[in-house]
């Protein structure tokens, strides 16, 4: 069963226990931002904070015990959502290493000590509901700062992925980081290749779908932190490029992250298309007849480039795949009077079309020519097809591979997909009416006699 945090806090006062709100909810809820990342700190071992929480019937995990926190399902309201609950740390680490070596305090301000940046080094009393700031955290909150507690290098030499926690802490909430702390991320860079791709995967994950992803981006590449956990982009920077350019390939990169469109559950998509979508410029680079650079099929360098980037990063195989074929597709011009161009540009990225024509919007935003007319009716052209020509846009052959076997008795093989891809293209085309069997049938039979 789930508890509340009432009964939590009860059980912990009747058995003398502190409890502390620590971590992203306070520093949030001081932010006036919701926050569902409630977790809390106590002076009770992991053996004592599981058998209170069992006692209260509550729905436990016990994953990260060895590293002192028990997880414990929590009721707000109708809200139900898990906790949590870790035993005051004294962490000590080796320079470097990916996981501390995990020791026990005492108290709350021995736990806090050991954090990563102020602002997630506040800690709320869960019975008196006093706040606890040892570092200033509120301060660079009203400030927003991004500080490192103590001393920046050794808190990065503890553990470096704490680099890429504050570079994502700036972007998801549009703060600064402070001199001090960044020069510790330049200086410990190069510790960030000790860390398990996963870990790295996640922070850059979260950094590019914050709030200010270009000041996230740009503060990866300034303090040296891109030439390790995504060497493929470092060359775009320097990377010029012809008249029709603003940046070099790395500006226009960021410029294009921060200006594309969002739209429900597609950021994470869009942000990492429109991080990747030039990729392959600095391959193909080269010098025109007329001395301007001209990047040449960058498009296609660039989508193979992105599908083994991030089959390294592990990024998940729908988006990979997606993301890949956006790359490819984004210097697709499709004249937006002509239906048949318009449906081949949809059809090539079914289902993502609106994704594709947000990242062409973006790549435009910072050239030297303005280009909204022309999107605008190209955007126009796709919504009346999709809206009008729905089962002609789905380009379904008529015929299936067991109706063509049966019809030319012929055994399986390449031959069915070269029918099947050309009947469905005379669909897409408009000519051949979708369910059209008999013409299809035709329309085979010629093509047959000519493989």
């Amino acid at each position: 069963m789930t508890i509340t945090h009432d009964a939590l806090t009860g059980a912990f006062r009747d058995a003398r226990r502190q409890l502390w709100l620590v971590g992203g909810a306070l520093r949030d809820r001081l932010l006036g931002i919701a926050s569902k990342d409630i977790d809390y700190a106590t002076d009770a071992d992991p053996d004592e904070v599981e058998a209170l929480v069992r006692g209260l019937g509550a729905h436990v995990t016990t994953v990260g015990k060895r590293f002192g926190t028990i997880g414990v399902l929590l009721r707000d309201g109708t809200n139900e959502d898990w906790s949590e609950i870790t035993t005051f740390r004294g962490d000590s680490y080796s320079a470097g290493t990916r996981w501390p070596d995990v020791t026990f305090g005492t108290t709350i301000e021995e736990d806090l000590a050991r954090r990563d940046f102020t602002i997630n080094a506040l800690a709320e009393d869960a019975f008196s509901h006093r706040t606890l700031d040892l570092f200033g955290g509120e301060a660079d909150l009203a400030a927003r700062l991004i500080r490192a507690v103590g001393e920046p290098v050794r808190r990065f030499e503890e553990d470096p992925l704490r680099i890429l926690r504050g570079l994502r802490f700036a972007s998801q909430l549009g703060f600064d980081i402070e001199p001090a702390t960044f020069a510790g991320m330049a200086e410990t860079a190069p510790l960030l290749a000790t860390l398990s791709q996963e870990r790295i995967t996640a922070e850059l994950d979260r950094l590019l779908q914050g709030l200010d992803p270009a000041g996230g981006l740009e503060a990866l590449r300034a303090c040296g932190a891109l030439d390790v956990v995504l060497p493929e982009l470092a060359n775009m920077a320097g990377c010029e490029q012809n008249r029709f350019h603003r940046f070099d390939v790395w500006g226009h990169t960021v410029a294009t992250v921060a200006t594309i469109e969002l739209a429900p559950g597609r950021k994470r998509l869009r942000r990492w298309t429109a991080l990747l979508h030039d990729l392959g410029k600095p391959a193909v680079r080269h010098v025109k007849a007329n001395g301007e650079w001209g990047f040449y099929r960058h498009e296609t360098a660039g989508a193979e480039l992105a599908a083994a980037l991030l089959e390294r990063l592990k990024l998940g195989k729908s988006d990979s795949l997606a993301i890949a074929s956006l790359v490819r597709r984004h210097m697709d011009r499709p004249d937006p009077e002509d239906a048949r161009s318009v449906r081949r540009f949809m059809a090539r990225a079914p289902g993502y079309w609106r994704d594709l024509l947000a990242l062409k919007r973006a790549d435009n935003a910072s050239h030297t020519y303005d280009d909204n007319a022309y999107h605008d009716a190209l955007e126009a052209a796709c919504e009346r097809i999709e809206r009008e020509e729905a089962d002609r846009l789905r380009a379904e052959s008529p015929l299936t591979g067991d109706d063509l076997v049966a019809m030319f008795e012929r055994e399986p093989g390449p031959w069915i997909r070269v029918v099947k891809d050309r009947l469905s293209a005379m669909v897409l085309d408009g000519d051949l009416a979708p369910g059209d069997r008999v013409a299809a049938e035709r329309t085979a039979r010629k093509l047959l006699g000519r493989l």
